[in-house]
This record gives structure tokens, sequence and C-alpha cells, in this order.
């Protein structure tokens, strides 16, 4: 069992890489790892390549694997700083609303001028 949560990230999306750099900078605690997920071969994902296209894939430590809003709330309820505005996140009503808001925020990252950002260092070296 591994003993921290996996965020699997798109390292070829600026906006992807943006978004692992704040949570990097939120998880003091080091409960979080952090893969570019085209380093890996498509059998070590949680979820298939395709799906993990479609928004940051998590590993939970339990195997429980996640995609998108769901995996970032997690994330964030991790972090020193992210868990009060996370657990917010939890209520059902801002749940749905911002499932729906990140998921066509993925859906279009591709237009994203975020998506043409310059390569953000990910380091493996704190995992």
């Amino acid at each position: 069992m591994p003993e921290r949560d996996t965020l699997y990230f798109d390292g070829q999306c600026g906006l992807c890489r943006r978004s692992i750099r704040i949570i990097r900078s939120l998880d003091w605690l080091n409960r979080l790892r952090f893969v570019d997920s085209n380093s890996l071969p498509d059998d070590e994902l949680p979820v298939p390549r395709d799906d993990a296209l479609t928004g940051i894939p998590m590993r939970s430590r339990t195997g429980k694997a996640m995609i998108g809003f769901p995996a970032v709330r997690r994330a964030l309820v991790q972090t020193p700083l992210g868990a009060i505005p996370a657990a917010l996140l939890f209520i059902p009503g801002v749940s749905h609303i911002g499932a729906r808001v990140y998921n066509h925020i993925a859906a279009n990252r591709g237009r994203d001028i975020a998506c043409d950002m310059p390569a953000a260092r990910t380091d493996e070296s704190s995992s």
C-alpha cells in the first residue's frame, strides 16, 4: 500500500503544471506524490490514458482511483491551507457546480493560453 495519495498530471499542459505547482506549494506535510503521466506506461496509470487526459487522476493510499474534481478536492483536503476551502467543496450544490466548472475547464484546456506556458519544473526528488 502506498503511504501517500498520488496525483498524475499532464506535464505537457501548462494549466495542469500550474495546478500541480499550486497544490504542491500547499502540501507542507508532504502527504501527496506528484507524477507526470507522460513519463509512465499506460498500465501504471490508475485509469486508462484517454480518461487521464480528461482531468487530473489520483490513486489514493487505499488504491481508489478518481479523476478531476474529486481528485483535486481530495488533494486539497490533505493540505493545511486547502483543507477548509476544500471541505466546502463537499457541500452537495457546491460540489455539483465545482465538478461542472472543472469539467468545462478541463475539456477546453487545449484552447487555453495556459497550455502554451513553458514547462515547469516537476522535480520528483521530493517524492
